[in-house]
């Protein structure tokens, strides 16, 4: 290109904790072009999310009815990024365009993409939010962005200074990873209920029922909240804790966004594990399962440990 773009837009239309570590790029971004348009194209659920952030122009959601060829080409859009490429997406960037198109190498359909990065992510030689912001370095031929994860907008704050801590068990992942045990939730649950007198919160989508009643055995005395939520529901609550203790998952990225302490369960494989997946944050302990990925090999008292280390941390 001869000149810098004026209208450059990300694409992501999959997964929360995806999206939480692309929206990195537009901080990034701003301060490469801050003349420039900046357009996130997005689905619907993310909405929460990016509601009032101030590093994105505009965000347009792309429904099951809405061409995004024709987004592109009524946008003015000259540049776009495909974090995820999809061959579908890259192909609406052809056909309607957009000058610069940035994408993978590695697909067979590369040849779409005239800005193709050449970056195996399976490989994990960095984590995911850097591998995103790396598009803008290889992209454009700029030294590497500083990487900010983006906070999304919570009226709720909590006071670290309460006696009784608030603890976010949360042993779902919606199918991303592999899971912690429930039950071994559920004995960690109950020894900070008990050892701490913390206060206890158990969440989960609605499909994560069971996993969250199993927890629930474990530590009767816990507040049950599995599937009492929204997204923007979810955000407030999780703002207004001391502590998540999540496996990868969404929900462990938005914390780590809004400046909460985590704790990680984690597989080790390079392709699932922290080193790719962790919370982005220094307010974070990350336990991994070591060689097998057997995720229950991790132990309650370790992360019993962990969890008062890091609340007395931070």
């Amino acid at each position: 290109m001869n000149s810098s773009p004026q209208h450059i837009a990300v694409v992501r239309t999959d997964r929360l904790g995806d999206m939480v570590l692309t929206l990195p790029m537009f901080p990034a971004l701003r301060e490469l072009f801050p003349q420039a348009r900046l357009t996130l194209v997005a689905a619907r659920y993310a909405e929460p999310l990016v509601r009032g952030v101030d590093c994105i122009d505009s965000v347009i959601y792309l429904d099951a009815d809405v061409d995004l060829a024709s987004i592109l080409r009524r946008e003015r859009i000259d540049a776009v990024f495909f974090p995820r490429p999809r061959l579908q997406e890259a192909w609406a960037a052809l056909r309607s365009g957009v000058r610069l198109r940035i994408g993978s190498a590695y697909r067979w359909y590369s040849l779409l993409y005239n800005r193709r990065i050449r970056e195996h992510r399976a490989e994990a030689a960095y984590h995911e939010a850097e591998y995103n912001v790396r598009m803008i370095m290889h992209a454009f031929a700029c030294p590497m962005p500083e990487v900010k994860l983006v906070s999304p907008t919570a009226s709720t704050k909590r006071s670290r200074t309460a006696e009784r801590p608030r603890i976010i068990i949360h042993p779902g992942s919606g199918g991303s990873a592999r899971d912690w045990p429930a039950d071994q939730f559920g004995a960690l649950a109950q020894r900070l209920r008990q050892t701490l007198n913390a206060e206890i919160l158990v969440t989960g989508i609605p499909t994560e029922r069971a996993l969250c009643d199993i927890v629930l055995r474990e530590c009767p005395d816990a507040v049950d909240l599995c599937g009492r939520f929204d997204l923007a529901g979810m955000i407030e609550l999780i703002a207004g804790a001391d502590m998540l203790v999540a496996n990868s998952t969404g929900v462990l990225h938005i914390a780590a966004s809004l400046s909460v302490p985590v704790l990680g369960l984690y597989p080790s494989t390079p392709s699932m594990s922290r080193h790719r997946w962790g919370p982005y944050t220094e307010k974070s302990i990350v336990l991994e399962s070591g060689p097998g990925d057997d995720m229950s090999a991790i132990s309650v008292e370790s992360a019993v440990t962990a969890a008062k280390e890091l609340l007395r941390r931070t």
